[in-house]
C-alpha cells in the first residue's frame, strides 16, 4: 500500500470541461482546501450511476493528473460541471482493517515470533526474520530490506576491568585482556589482535672510565646500587677510543658475584661490543632492587679510553 494524503477542508468543485472514459488529465474550477501533496483520492459524479473514484498524482494549476477508475470503479465519461469531490474510498478502510486484524500484506509476511516488516523498495514491504539471541539490528544497504542482525560484540567481549576492544579483521572485534601493572601496549603483527602488553624496556648506562685516560685493569671500577629490580636481557660496552692491541674485557657483578659466564669484550681496533667475535653470555639475569653492582676491567688493551657499560632489560 502507498501513502495517500487527505484534507478535512477540501471544498467540492466541478469539472470545467467534459472528459472521456480514459483521459488522464482533468481540469476543475477550483481546488480550495485540497491536499498539496500527492497522491490523494477524488470522486467524480458522487452518488450517481456515473460515480468514479480517481487518484490524483500531480497538479499544474487547476489541471490534475489522475489515474482513472481506481478501487473497483470504472472510467466513464463525465460532462462539464460534473461534481468533483475529495474523499475516501473502500480501500482506505480495507487497508486499515487488514493491518489491525493482522491480515492482508502484513499477515502474509510475518510468519513467526519476532518477524519484522521493512520496506524493500518504495511502497514495497518485506519480512525480516528475527535474529539470533543477543544479536542487534543494523543498517546494511546490501540487504534486501536494508537491515540485518549481527552479533553484538561490543557488549559481550569484555569480561574484566581493563579489557580493551581491538579489531582482529574487517568488522571483527575481540578483547585484549588487561596487562601486568606497569606494562605498555605495543604493536605485534604476530598476535591475533595485532597488539600485546609488554614490559617497558630499560637501559642502565654507566661510565667505567674517564674520556682521556687509557683504561687500566682493576675491580670495582664503578659501583652503584640498583634503583629497581630488573630482568637483564642483554649487555653492551663501548669505547670513545679503540684499543690498538688486546681486547678490553669487562665483568658485571651483583653483590660481589658475576652475572656473566662469558665476559663482555670489545675486539681490538673496535669501539663496540656488538661486533665482538665472542659475545657475552648472561648467567644471572635477575638483578634485585637495591643490589650493589660493580663493574671490573679484566683486560685493558692498549690505549683504549672512554669505556661505558650498558645493562639492558625490563623492570621486574
Amino acid at each position: 500500500m502507498a501513502r495517500r494524503y487527505y484534507s478535512s477542508t477540501a471544498v467540492a468543485t466541478t469539472l470545467s470541461a467534459s472528459v472521456n472514459n480514459s483521459a488522464t488529465s482533468i481540469t476543475v474550477t477550483a481546488l480550495s482546501g485540497y491536499p498539496n501533496q500527492f497522491p490523494f483520492t477524488a470522486i467524480i459524479d458522487p452518488d450517481t450511476a456515473s460515480e468514479e473514484v480517481v487518484e490524483v498524482s500531480a497538479a499544474a494549476g487547476l489541471t490534475l493528473t489522475v489515474t482513472r477508475g481506481v478501487d473497483g470503479t470504472s472510467g466513464v465519461s463525465h460532462n462539464a460541471g460534473a461534481v468533483f469531490r475529495h474523499g475516501v474510498s473502500a480501500r482506505d478502510f480495507d487497508e486499515a482493517n487488514a493491518f489491525v486484524n493482522g491480515g492482508g500484506v502484513v499477515n502474509s509476511l510475518v510468519t513467526a515470533k519476532g518477524d519484522l516488516v521493512a520496506a524493500s523498495a518504495s511502497g514495497t514491504p518485506a519480512a525480516l526474520a528475527a535474529g539470533t539471541n543477543e544479536h542487534r539490528l543494523v543498517a546494511d544497504s546490501a540487504e534486501t530490506t536494508g537491515l540485518k542482525y549481527v552479533a553484538d560484540t561490543t557488549n559481550y567481549v569484555v569480561a574484566a576491568k581493563g579489557d580493551l576492544l581491538v579489531g582482529t579483521a574487517a568488522d571483527t572485534v575481540a578483547a585484549v585482556t588487561v596487562g601486568t601493572n606497569g606494562h605498555r601496549l605495543v604493536a605485534d603483527s604476530g598476535e591475533t589482535a595485532g597488539v600485546k602488553w609488554a614490559a617497558d624496556p630499560t637501559v642502565l648506562a654507566v661510565a667505567v672510565s674517564d674520556e682521556i685516560t687509557a683504561l687500566t685493569t682493576g675491580t670495582a671500577k664503578i659501583t652503584f646500587r640498583m634503583p629497581f629490580a630488573m630482568t637483564v636481557t642483554a649487555v653492551r660496552a663501548s669505547l670513545t677510543e679503540a684499543s690498538s692491541s688486546g681486547d678490553p674485557t669487562f665483568d658485571i657483578n651483583e653483590d660481589g658475584t658475576t652475572i656473566l659466564s662469558t665476559k663482555l669484550s670489545i675486539d681490538s681496533t673496535e669501539k663496540t661490543s656488538t661486533t665482538a667475535a665472542t659475545a657475552a653470555v648472561i648467567s644471572d639475569s635477575a638483578l634485585a632492587d637495591d643490589a650493589e653492582i660493580t663493574i671490573d676491567i679484566d683486560t685493558a688493551g692498549t690505549g683504549a679510553k672512554g669505556a661505558k657499560v650498558y645493562i639492558i632489560g625490563t623492570r621486574a
